[in-house]
């Protein structure tokens, strides 16, 4: 299952239905910063912003679909980690990040809640970018997905 958010009239909607299902909710997505998802801060590991590894989850996003947001896994450090990349026809500005949670997210028996680890953006005009990488776990409670923002198109792939 995909999730797409798009430009304009949609992203209004989604802010409005967001706001008004905030007041209700116990949990909600919580945005951390790229500082609390770097260099071990609450798990994460830094990567290169060209890492590579085996795609799990992808969507593309943007003007005729020239970038494609992937979930992404890897040996890193000794430990196999996920990461959100976002890579194709790149722009400066565009952005990935990666949502995880221990507690089964938005599916059904999960609690609602995730941390948004990011965005980071892409630098130069045909790069590739990375999020940080958090490793993974047996638990079905622990997932990740890839998202990202390219021409003021929003969406996240499945969770893995």
């Amino acid at each position: 299952m995909k999730t797409r958010l798009r430009k304009a009239f949609g992203m209004v909607t989604l802010c409005a239905v967001g706001s008004a299902l905030s007041v209700v909710a116990t949990t909600a997505p919580a945005q951390a910063s790229v500082a609390e998802c770097t260099n071990g801060a609450n798990g994460f590991v830094s990567i290169p912003y060209n890492q590579s590894g085996t795609v799990q989850r992808s969507m593309p996003l943007g003007v005729n679909n020239r970038a494609m947001i992937t979930l992404q896994s890897a040996t890193i450090q000794g430990r196999t980690r996920g990461y959100a990349k976002i890579g194709g026809v790149t722009r400066p500005g565009d952005q990935v990040w990666m949502d995880w949670t221990t507690t089964g997210g938005d599916l059904p028996g999960g609690d609602g809640g995730w941390l948004q680890c990011g965005p980071w953006y892409v630098q130069s005009a045909g790069s590739p970018n990375t999020s940080a990488a958090q490793r993974t776990d047996p638990s079905p409670r622990w997932l990740f997905r890839a998202c990202g923002l390219v021409d003021g198109e929003g969406g996240c792939t499945g969770w893995w």
